[in-house]
């Protein structure tokens, strides 16, 4: 049962909440805090949110104010400076809300002034609970499976050879453990025994092919063979040396096309069960065929996240959409959508559970929408039939002439 305590002021409640606030803050802990219904003389702002964030290679408090009108304000406020914020946000609000992994703490001003505070003893806990390491003196991150020091990682770039991860990689590190915390969510839906077949498709410099390769290896203790395909011959080359370089023996570097057969059936064996196909901004149609060449294969899991979306811009003939379609940049955003959508629906009519989930901070790049799939044990004729007859009248209703589709066929 949440912990709860009454003041008669807002001095003793808001200076817990405050300071607990401060502590998770400077322990990068810190999810998201939002202050609402303002205090008479800050009705300008509706409410404050604020967050923990990295920017250029330091811990940082991103303020966001939303005013009365809609408008939004936005600015970084260094850590050192977050006391002096967070106290001020506190005394023009009269409620506060700090949320961590696993707890939620709260401070509430009633119309008579008294204040309740509930959940700091959880959040308290919450926080001591919390795995945080500090990566070179900046970087500090919560339960990440990879933490700098870790041979590919090194080799690709990412760390120095103190295993320190470079200010400019520090995005692209996110993304790597991010996508192996996504990929730990499924592992669950992989066979349990025996050896795991896992292709990257248009896999370019292929930091998630050895992400996940060392996740499913190293942590997982299976036997893998990881196919990586793309058309960039030098990259692949430089990939393989990687690969050599680190004893990585299952994977697989091939400068080749996605549509070609034989790739696969020189990997595999003829015929070879795929169990997991994996693949990080493939650009515009190459997401489909990526999407396509894993249903083909009977994909247990696929985990796509796609990139730029031009197809469809300015090909969408639907009247009662023409408010968006009319305008470029409110296009290019439906476009954005509409392509995610068609290709979840084209994935469900093949028989798989479908969920789309964050990558990264959308801060850091528009590209952060993950594309997850799992192969369903029991899927019908009826059931395809029906899924497919919605899908094709989301094709009518956009007014597409079908042949971007075919790809579907």
């Amino acid at each position: 049962m949440t912990e709860e305590k009454s003041a008669e002021g807002t001095s003793d409640a808001v200076r817990a909440f405050v300071s607990l606030a401060v502590k998770a803050a400077s322990a990068g802990a810190l999810k998201k805090l939002i202050f609402s219904r303002p205090k008479p003389g800050t009705e300008a702002f509706k409410t404050a949110t604020s967050e923990y964030r990295l920017a250029s290679g330091e811990l940082m408090i991103k303020l966001e104010y939303l005013l009365d009108d809609g408008k939004n304000i936005r600015k970084n406020v260094p850590l050192e400076d977050a006391e002096k914020i967070i106290t001020e946000l506190s005394s023009s609000y009269k409620q506060g809300n700090l949320i961590l992994d696993g707890a939620e703490a709260q401070y509430l001003t009633s119309k008579k002034g008294k204040t309740t505070l509930s959940g700091i003893r959880r959040a308290e806990l919450a926080l001591e609970n919390e795995s945080v390491r500090e990566l070179g003196g900046a970087d500090r991150e919560k339960n990440y499976f990879w933490h700098g020091g870790e041979g590919w990682l090194i080799a690709l770039g990412i760390s120095d050879k103190n295993g320190r991860v470079h200010d400019k990689r520090q995005s692209k590190f996110r993304q790597i453990n991010r996508f192996t915390e996504l990929l730990d969510d499924v592992y669950g839906e992989l066979p349990e025994t025996g050896t795991l077949n896992v292709c990257d498709l248009c896999c370019g410099k292929s930091y998630l092919s050895f992400a996940v390769y060392e996740y499913l290896t190293k942590i997982r203790k299976r036997d893998v063979v990881m196919l990586c395909v793309d058309r960039k011959r030098d990259v692949m080359e430089f990939c393989k040396g990687v690969s050599e370089q680190i004893g990585a023996e299952g994977l697989i570097f091939k400068a080749a096309d996605i549509a070609d057969n034989d790739v696969y059936d020189t990997a595999f064996g003829e015929n070879a069960r795929t169990d997991l196909v994996v693949s990080l901004h493939a650009c515009d149609t190459a997401t489909d065929l990526v999407l396509r060449r894993a249903v083909t294969m009977g994909a247990r899991v696929i985990l796509s996240t796609p990139c730029c979306h031009h197809e469809l811009n300015g090909k969408i003939k639907c009247r009662e959409l023409s408010f968006l379609t009319s305008h470029s940049m409110l296009s290019r955003k439906l476009t954005d959508a509409v392509t995610d959508g068609l290709r979840v629906m084209m994935l469900e009519a093949e028989g798989y559970r479908t969920s789309t989930v964050e990558l990264i901070d959308p801060d850091e790049t528009p590209k952060n929408l993950m594309i997850r799939a799992v192969k369903r044990r029991r899927f019908g004729e009826a059931e395809r039939a029906a899924m497919t007859a919605e899908y094709n009248d989301a094709i009518a209703f956009l007014g597409l002439d079908g042949s971007y589709y075919d790809i579907y066929k």
